[in-house]
């Protein structure tokens, strides 16, 4: 924008110089032109005027010589013709302006090659004398060329100065936006103290001050939203109480202890949730997606090992920094995990590949693949007897760092998973 509002003001301000510049040139050159004429009209009248005055204070016709003393030297572009082919000064050129103005009687100048003549007639006893001046083209043009560089460098000067206000004039308004892009960033990486300015012109005041007002509305909404949430989980407590009292009442010791472990992780995860709930919302943690799928492969590859199922892993051996914390991003994987273990039989084999450009990660499998009337990320589309909510989470999460979540046929025939986790968060990454 402000590149562009300076081409602009650069295209107008050179039209408006061009348009003042070159009329004042062609007034330069023609008064240049004017002022030498003139001032050889002014010196042919008046050595015309010395030559009537020779001629009347002479009792006869003088002569050639008595004439040229009379007048003195004459300066150069300087001539007097007199009748019979008698000349004074040294004259190049002038024939035809001078025939013409002795012929007619009349004052007859022309531009010829190398400057301009004019021949001025006067009328003596013999006949009618001619006073000749040429004026060369250095002396036409005399005092153009710097007056015309002086215009220039006044167009150039006033294309400058408006070059420096259009840029300030654009730094006025792209400055406030683009702080309002960083912010507007920094608020959808989580941080919800971000605030900005309010300056620049009328527009961008209203624009920023609609920013600040949905930063502080957005604040508001997720207080009261992890309130909800901390009020809904809080209330599962008494139900869990209930529990615990009646798993207590189990007579089989094995199956108490079972029952009674359940209910105390079930408790530690309410607890948990209550507590996120209720922390201060913070700009998000940047965790490995490399370690977190190797850490996480290895936590399954127990269990997969004891159903006959290959479990496959590539990572790059680079860090793969994605903006989630360390627990939110194990979760996703294991729930990506956890699909597979839940919806392909024993012995159907898996992998997983973490893609650095991206960031992504592949989870596929050898099962039957997909049924095509089911979206494995609707809720409660599993159908086999879970929630449907693991995909769901996954898919969101991705949605929430600006990538997504998509089902594919996997090459060896299964079925896949694809998630990418947005922009990559290489610069955000502050681990160690």
């Amino acid at each position: 924008m402000r590149r562009r509002l300076r081409v602009l003001v650069l295209a107008v301000t050179t039209l408006v110089a061009t348009a003042f510049v070159v009329p004042l040139g062609i007034l330069v050159v023609r008064q240049a032109d004017l002022r030498a004429r003139t001032a050889a009209e002014r010196q042919a009248q008046d050595v015309a005027a010395t030559l009537v005055g020779v001629l009347v204070a002479a009792s006869g016709e003088p002569s050639l010589e008595e004439v040229s003393a009379a007048l003195g030297p004459l300066p150069d572009g300087v001539g007097v013709i007199l009748p019979g082919d008698g000349s004074i000064g040294a004259m190049t050129g002038g024939e035809a302006v001078v025939a013409t103005a002795t012929t007619e009687g009349r004052a007859v100048s022309a531009y010829v090659n190398g400057g301009w003549e004019l021949a001025f007639p006067v009328v003596i006893r013999s006949g009618v004398a001619a006073v000749w001046v040429r004026v060369p083209d250095e002396e036409l043009r005399s005092g153009v060329l710097p007056a015309i560089g002086l215009l220039v460098a006044l167009g150039a000067v006033l294309v400058g100065v408006a070059q420096l206000l259009a840029d300030r004039l654009g730094r006025s308004m792209t400055v406030p936006m683009t702080e309002l892009a960083a912010a507007a960033r920094r608020l959808g990486a989580g941080d919800l103290d971000t605030r900005v300015d309010v300056v620049g012109p009328p527009e961008v005041e209203a624009v920023s001050e609609s920013f600040n007002w949905l930063a502080a509305r957005l604040e508001v909404l997720l207080a009261a939203e992890r309130e909800s949430v901390a009020d809904v989980s809080h209330r599962l407590r008494t139900p869990l109480t209930s529990l615990r009292l009646q798993a207590e009442r189990i007579a089989d010791p094995a199956e108490r202890e079972s029952i009674l472990g359940q209910v105390s992780r079930l408790d530690a995860g309410i607890n948990e949730v209550i507590a996120d709930a209720r922390r201060p919302s913070e700009a998000p943690a940047t965790a490995d997606l490399a370690a977190i799928v190797s850490g996480r492969a290895r936590f399954w590859r127990v269990l997969a090992d004891e159903q006959g199922r290959a479990m496959t892993v590539e990572v790059p051996s680079v860090r793969v920094p994605v903006l989630l914390a360390e627990k939110e991003l194990g979760a996703m994987v294991d729930a990506l995990i956890g699909n597979v273990f839940t919806h392909t039989p024993a012995g159907a084999g898996f992998s997983m590949m973490v893609e650095e450009d991206g960031p992504g990660l592949i989870v596929s499998d050898s099962g039957a693949g997909w049924d095509s009337d089911i979206d494995p990320f609707e809720r409660g589309s599993s159908g086999r007897g879970s929630s449907g909510l693991g995909l769901d989470i996954v898919r969101r999460t991705a949605e929430r760092l600006g990538g997504n979540a998509y089902a594919m046929d996997a090459p060896q025939g299964g079925a896949s998973i694809v998630v990418r986790f947005g922009p990559s968060a290489a610069g955000d990454w502050v681990g160690g």
